[in-house]
């Protein structure tokens, strides 16, 4: 036998070591891709809610007052620490006002990577916060509490829960967006017919359904109310800016080869603490997301001026639901709610 087919290689063999070849190339390309972009870190434990409250009397229907408790029924304040779920992430969603240093829109949103699950509440500008301050709204904490930090702690502290990232949005990025998607069809909620010159805003739209532009779809989601009266007032405005964000959304995961422009216009419009990796992290994981998953809701709350007040148990409820990062329920108590009756 020469030694020419002695060295002769069969198909069969060829197959094996192109085989071989492919499999070291992919653990090698997935080590790399491990290393380069790692799992994002989750934030520490949310500390539990101050017991104490001394925030004033309770106003009863009558007019009459009455000290409220000191000591919170639901007994002491369990410590941690407590345990995650896998893959399980909380953010904080921030929309400034044009004007000064307040937040206009607020939304706490979880991502449940493993279930490929999102979920998106908002919560009103005027929600009652647990605070020393003198105007103890919560869209004012970006403002007087130390920026998103601050506002990020009041979050956590009300909610009881870990913020672990946050996403600060810039209006001239929501108007990019949207066009970047060719805009989107949407049914305006009502008629809407609002003018104010001291922001430039000017709002006219028929009621139904619509194709809206970028600008045409921030002027929709910054509507409270008309003129001449009319309107659904803050619940109603936060309704339709998840329901346009949804449909946003939609348009966006629908259309991944302008991936490239959307990184553009992220980098150009959004603040946020996630850093390159971790974007690039969320970003493969997102592209199995289905919109069927997204759950948008508002934070439940009662009007008592000149402050909204979250419901204890309707909030708790909302919050283990689709917000708890933990293993273990969110108790009361782990919860810091200023309540009045009406």
């Amino acid at each position: 036998m020469s030694k020419k087919s002695k060295l002769k290689i069969t198909q069969g063999e060829r197959l094996c070591r192109a085989l071989l070849i492919v499999m070291i190339c992919t653990a090698s390309l997935w080590g790399l891709w491990q290393i380069l972009v790692p799992k994002p870190a989750v934030a520490d434990d949310a500390p539990p809610a101050p017991v104490i409250r001394p925030t004033g009397p309770i106003i009863r229907p009558s007019g009459t007052t009455e000290p409220e408790e000191t000591t919170d029924p639901a007994g002491p304040v369990e410590e941690g620490p407590y345990t995650r779920k896998e893959d399980f992430y909380t953010f904080l969603l921030i929309g400034m006002d044009r004007g000064g240093g307040n937040t206009d829109s607020l939304m706490l949103v979880s991502y449940d990577v493993a279930n490929q699950s999102v979920s998106v509440a908002s919560i009103a500008r005027d929600t009652r916060v647990d605070v020393s301050r003198k105007l103890k709204k919560i869209n004012a904490a970006y403002a007087i509490s130390g920026g998103v930090e601050g506002l990020k702690s009041e979050v956590s502290m009300t909610f009881g829960v870990p913020i672990d990232r946050y996403l600060r949005v810039n209006i001239r990025g929501f108007v990019r967006l949207v066009n970047a998607v060719d805009g989107i069809d949407f049914y305006v909620p009502c008629y809407m017919n609002y003018d104010d010159p001291e922001q430039d805003l000017s709002i006219h739209y028929s009621k139904g359904m619509r194709h809206l532009n970028g600008q045409q779809a921030l002027e929709v989601c910054r509507f409270r109310q008309n003129n001449g009266g009319g309107g659904y007032g803050d619940e109603g405005r936060q309704q339709t800016q998840r329901a346009v964000l949804t449909a946003v959304m939609k348009k966006v995961l629908a259309n991944p080869g302008k991936i490239d422009e959307y990184i553009k216009i992220a980098q150009e419009n959004l603040d946020t603490d996630l850093t390159l990796s971790e974007m690039a992290w969320f970003a493969s994981k997102a592209l199995s997301f289905n919109t069927e998953n997204l759950n948008t809701m508002s934070m439940p709350c009662q009007w008592i001026n000149p402050y909204m007040y979250l419901l204890p148990d309707e909030t708790l409820e909302m919050v283990n639901t689709y917000f708890n990062p933990y293993t273990t329920p969110r108790t009361a108590n782990m919860l810091d709610i200023i309540t009045r009756s009406k």
